[in-house]
Formats: structure tokens, C-alpha cells, sequence
């Protein structure tokens, strides 16, 4: 990495040197000089290593700061603010921040302007701006990029994909961790790979493929343990417990989470203790331990925590208090759930709160209140579902199991390079060519991944696109959109000009069939039905299974002669149609069909649907196997 060097100082190299000698430290610090800038920008293991120590050794010179030089002013705002995050000192960090803003010019080094945009973006991100946040770390990126600043661009782009996880962005934040990964693993930087890691942990855990969230948390606990980075190992810790606990593997969390708490003790911080009271209290809750839960959950209410895991608490503190029959305080709780994701806009409509519906629901059953109960339980399905659709899950999973094959492939062959660079001096020329051909076998293996992966994401498109209107028993198109179609239909029809019709059919005594011969025999009646029905209607009609056994045709351009003529073809074919249901016996099912036609009175799809509806139930009353027109 290059840093910037301008005047350097004897005396504060001398303590960073001895760091790990509190007596020597003391010592040097009654003798210190003017801080030295090149010493600033050359003490990050130092601070991984021992971020208290670090602090307090900064804060000798705060009474120096006005004669600083502008650019060893940033430099020591910049250290000072990077302690105060490792040590979770939040409010000393945004104050820290908020300082070097102002000393920011067009003059300042890439490199300072990289590592500040780089802390902008953590504030932000912790306020649940993460849209903001991103401008900040592809800023960070771009000034690391000017001066081949590589861990500053690495780290910056780590954030940036763990900022599209926290926004369920899965497929964004993949991609971009692919790469980052790809690059730390050239550099061969341990702790790098070990950042990167730990965030794969993450957004695997976020998709809820908790064994490789595991895993990876693992890989990075492994490489800072042995860098002794102690606040690095209690975040990856805490990874491994926020797993289990999603796992539902509660001992195992909470193990972690009371491991978390001890290892915690490296800073004076007591609000350190949030993030431990928030696991174990949402752990319990979980579990259904909800008095312990209860308990610890205020605890960590009333620390200084971060809003979006606040709003985790009151959900979790909503549902014990309902459990426990504490209704009013249940209502309270769930309105401050409300409020903080109000406050927090990225995070609305994700998984996370639309969780707060589904709880609602509870309270409302709880407190005998079905049909309300009902109501949100409906909305929170639809839009849960529709949640589902957009995030095209299947889709982020085959492109992630492709990028999995990818980057193993790339590491491999970067791990091949590297070795042979290294025997460079005792190999002959031979191996350059070697070296040569696994780079062409990589380049051809790389672009027969793509090919499979545009294939699959081909396949699985259209695949998804039918199964979101057919109805999978009857190869019919399904309610939703049958209704869609007739709604446009409409929409593109006057009343003076147009002339539509629709049928509802019901199969006759279905349930007597279903009870007589099973529901196998129900399903291949529906299938059969919904065949012949089809084969009864011209090309440019179109028919959906609606219910149980109840169709709707929709007859463009029909008017009611015609739409009855058709109803009463396909009544007759369909019951000329014999089931076979037992051996030697045949069996012949009826249709009750009613039909309405577009009109002043029936022109919109609910109210033409509820007139066939009507004919329909007239049909029925006229000992079924009947066709009744609505008048």
C-alpha cells in the first residue's frame, strides 16, 4: 500500500514500537514530540492488535491538535475514529467523523479521502441508510482505485456487498463479493480473506443457507484468532451465534453469544454489552422462554443499541407479551416495532418487516379479533409472496451455486500461479508454457460456465413465468390470471360496441365423487374437464380453473346466442365423456353452467362474474346439468 510520508517524528515511532510494553509506553510518552504523519499512516496491525491501547496512546496528543499540521490532523482524526469503531464507541465515532469533513480539499491524498468516505459509509450504514452508504464506499473505491490502494478498495467493496445483503439486494451483493474475494486471495492477504469470509457468513446466513454461513464465519475466526485481532474475533463469534440462533440450533447460540460477552472485554465500552443482551434475548424469545427472554430484552432496550436491531426486539418483545397474555403492552410494542422501521425506509417492505403483519395477526387472534386477525394475515401472505417473486430466489441461488463453482475454479488457478511464480528462479522455460496452458484451460472452463449459466437462467425464466399463471392441476390458467385477462379484456371494450360473454361451470356432485372414489379420482376428473372444456371453446377463447371445480370462460367478441351454444356443446361433450372409475363400471359427470354477457349493468369483471355466478346457482336449482343464461 502507498502512504503518503511528509515529516517525520522520532519519539511516536518509538512508542508504537513497544506497544505491546505498557511500562516502556509510559516511559516514552513524557518525552513525546510532535506526532509523526508517516507513523499514523503505518499503524493499522497495531490498532487490530490492541484498539484501547491505541486510543489512549492518541489521545496524548489532543492537546497538540491545533498546532497540527492540516494533513497529520486527518491522519490522527482518522486513526482516532478507527479506534473508536473497533471499540464500539459509536458516538465518539460520528463525532469523530463529523470533525474531518470540513478538513477535506481537493488537496487531500487519495488514500485519506478513501479511508474517510470508507467511515462515512459505516455511519451510514449503521443508520439504515444504505442506499447513501453505497455513494460513499464506491467513492471510497474510486479514490483507493487512483493510487492502487488495494486493501482500502477491498474492504470498501466487502462493505459495499454486505450493505446490498442488509437491503435482501442477495445477487448484487454475490457478485460484488466474488470479486472482492477474488482479488484479496491474489494479494494473498490473510486478513483480507478473513473480512471477506466473515461477510460471505453473513449474507449466507441473511439467505438462510446456514451451514456454509457457518463455515465461512469459521474460516475467518480461524485467521484472526491467529492475527490475535481481537475485536475482528468477537465479531466473527457473534456471526457464528446469530446463525445458530436463525438455524434454530438455541444451545449452540446461546454458547456463543455468553463467548461473545467474554470476549468482549478487550474495551471499557459498556454498551458492548447490547449486542450480547440483543442475541440472547432474541434467542430465549425463540425458544419460547419468554419471561428470560422478556428480561433480557430490556436490557438491551435500554443500552444505546443501533434502531434496525431495536425493531428485532420489539417484534420479539411483542410476541412473548402475547404469549403471556399481556395484551396492552403487546399493542405498545408492536407500534414502537412500527415507528422504527417508518424511520428506517430501505428496510420496508423487506422480510424483516413484513414480519410485523404477521404478528399483528397474532395479537388481533389473541385478543379474539378473527376477522381483523384474518385481514392481516391474508395481507401479509400476498405480500410476503410477492416479496418471494421479486427477489427471484431460485434465480440468486443457481447464480450463486454457478459463482461458487467459478471463484473455486479461479482460486485454484490463481493458487497455481503463484506457486509456479515462486519455483520461477529454480524451474526451466518448460514451465511458462504449463503455466500458459492452465490459463487457456481456465479461460475455456470460465466461458462454459457462463454458457451453462445463461442456459439455466433461460430455462428457469420461463419456468417461472408459467408456473406464475397455470394452475398445476388442470394445465388451465389460474385464477389470478383469468381475472387479469378479463379486466383488460374489458378495459378495451365499450358497452355500445362490444359484445362479451362469460361462463362459470361447476362440476355437478363433485364432493359426492371425491367421497365416493377417493380424492386421486377427483383430481383426474378435474384434469379431464378441463381438457374437453378447452377442446369445446374456439382459439380466441380463454378458460381458467377458479376453485375447486369451478371454471370461467371468457368469450371475446361473443354475444349471449352464441356464448349459450357453445355452453351447451360442451355440456354434452363432457357428459358423453365415461370415467372409468371402477373396474366394469363406467361413470358420467354433468356440468351446471351459467352465463352473463357484458352490458350496462355488468360492466366490470366483478360484477359480470357475479351475474354467470347467479345463472349459475339457477342452473343448480334446476336439477344441475343445465345451461341458464343470467336475465
Amino acid at each position: 500500500m502507498k502512504f503518503i510520508s511528509i515529516f517525520k517524528f522520532v519519539s511516536f515511532v518509538i512508542i508504537f514500537a513497544f506497544m505491546t510494553d505498557v511500562s516502556a509506553n509510559e516511559q516514552q510518552k513524557k518525552e513525546l514530540n510532535p506526532i509523526s504523519l508517516s507513523t499514523l499512516a503505518n499503524i493499522d496491525n497495531q490498532i487490530f492488535i490492541d484498539p484501547w491501547l491505541s486510543l489512549q496512546t492518541l489521545s496524548k496528543f489532543a492537546p497538540d491538535y491545533s498546532t497540527m499540521a492540516v494533513e497529520t490532523k486527518i491522519w490522527w482524526l482518522l486513526r482516532k475514529a478507527q479506534c473508536e469503531n473497533l471499540l464500539y464507541f459509536y458516538q465518539d465515532f460520528e463525532k469523530t467523523i463529523a470533525k474531518i469533513a470540513p478538513l477535506i480539499t481537493n488537496t487531500t491524498s487519495f488514500e485519506q479521502q478513501s479511508r474517510y468516505n470508507y467511515f462515512e459509509g459505516l455511519s451510514l450504514q449503521r443508520k439504515g441508510g444504505y442506499q447513501k452508504s453505497r455513494e460513499f464506499y464506491q467513492r471510497s473505491m474510486d479514490f483507493a482505485k487512483k493510487e492502487n490502494l488495494n486493501h482500502l478498495y477491498i474492504k470498501a467493496k466487502q462493505e459495499l456487498a454486505y450493505t446490498y445483503s442488509l437491503a435482501e439486494l442477495f445477487e448484487i451483493s454475490l457478485k460484488d463479493m466474488q470479486e472482492a474475494y477474488v482479488e484479496a486471495y491474489a494479494l494473498n492477504d490473510r486478513f483480507l480473506v478473513a473480512v471477506i469470509n466473515e461477510t460471505y457468513g453473513a449474507i449466507y446466513g441473511y439467505m438462510l443457507e446456514h451451514e456454509k454461513s457457518i463455515e465461512y464465519y469459521q474460516k475467518a475466526l480461524d485467521i484472526y484468532e491467529s492475527l490475535n485481532y481481537k475485536a475482528h474475533v468477537s465479531e466473527a463469534i457473534y456471526g457464528i451465534a446469530s446463525t445458530y440462533r436463525y438455524w434454530k440450533k438455541y444451545d449452540l447460540a446461546v454458547t456463543y453469544f455468553k463467548r461473545y460477552q467474554k470476549n468482549v472485554a478487550f474495551t471499557p465500552n459498556e454498551n458492548i454489552t447490547y449486542f450480547g443482551a440483543y442475541g440472547l434475548g432474541m434467542t430465549l424469545a425463540e425458544q419460547g422462554k419468554c419471561p428470560e427472554a422478556l428480561d433480557m430484552i430490556e436490557q438491551a432496550l435500554n443500552l444505546a443499541g443501533l434502531d434496525d436491531y431495536d425493531a428485532e426486539l420489539y417484534k420479539r418483545k411483542t410476541s412473548c407479551l402475547i404469549q403471556l397474555k399481556r395484551f396492552n403492552e403487546a399493542e405498545e410494542a408492536l407500534t414502537k416495532t412500527n415507528e422504527l422501521f417508518l424511520s428506517l425506509p430501505e428496510l420496508l417492505g423487506t422480510a424483516w418487516q413484513l414480519e410485523t403483519l404477521k404478528i399483528a395477526s397474532d395479537l388481533a387472534s389473541a385478543q379474539g379479533n378473527y376477522q381483523q386477525a384474518f385481514q392481516l394475515l391474508s395481507q401479509y401472505n400476498q405480500e410476503y409472496t410477492a416479496l418471494l417473486i421479486r427477489n427471484s430466489s431460485t434465480r440468486a441461488i443457481t447464480i450463486r451455486s454457478a459463482m461458487e463453482i467459478e471463484r473455486q475454479g479461479i482460486e485454484k488457478a490463481l493458487s497455481n500461479q503463484r506457486t509456479k511464480a515462486e519455483l520461477l528462479a529454480i524451474e526451466n522455460k518448460e514451465q511458462k508454457s504449463i503455466q500458459q496452458s492452465y490459463f487457456i484451460i481456465f479461460l475455456l472452463t470460465l466461458l462454459m460456465i457462463v454458457f451453462v449459466v445463461v442456459t439455466f437462467q433461460f430455462r428457469n425464466n420461463r419456468k417461472m413465468a408459467e408456473l406464475s399463471i397455470k394452475d398445476p392441476l388442470s394445465g388451465l390458467y389460474n385464477r389470478r390470471y383469468i381475472f387479469q385477462y378479463l379486466d383488460e379484456l374489458i378495459a378495451g371494450t365499450s358497452v355500445e360496441k362490444g359484445e362479451l360473454s362469460v361462463l362459470v361451470i361447476d362440476v355437478d356432485d363433485f364432493k359426492v365423487i371425491n367421497d365416493t372414489y377417493g380424492h386421486p379420482v377427483g383430481d383426474q376428473v378435474i384434469e379431464v374437464v378441463a381438457q374437453l372444456a378447452k377442446q369445446a371453446l374456439r382459439t380466441e377463447d380463454v378458460i381458467g380453473r377458479i376453485g375447486g371445480e369451478e371454471f370461467l370462460c371468457v368469450l371475446p367478441r361473443t354475444d349471449v346466442d352464441i356464448a349459450e351454444k357453445i355452453a351447451l356443446r360442451m355440456k354434452d361433450e363432457i357428459h358423453a365423456y365415461k370415467f372409468e372409475f371402477e373396474e366394469n363400471q363406467d361413470y358420467s359427470v354433468t356440468l351446471s353452467i351459467g352465463i352473463s354477457c357484458y352490458s350496462q349493468e355488468a360492466s366490470d369483471a366483478k360484477s359480470l362474474y357475479a351475474l354467470a355466478d347467479q345463472a349459475l346457482y339457477q342452473a343448480k336449482g334446476m336439477g344441475k346439468n343445465s345451461v341458464v343464461v343470467f336475465s
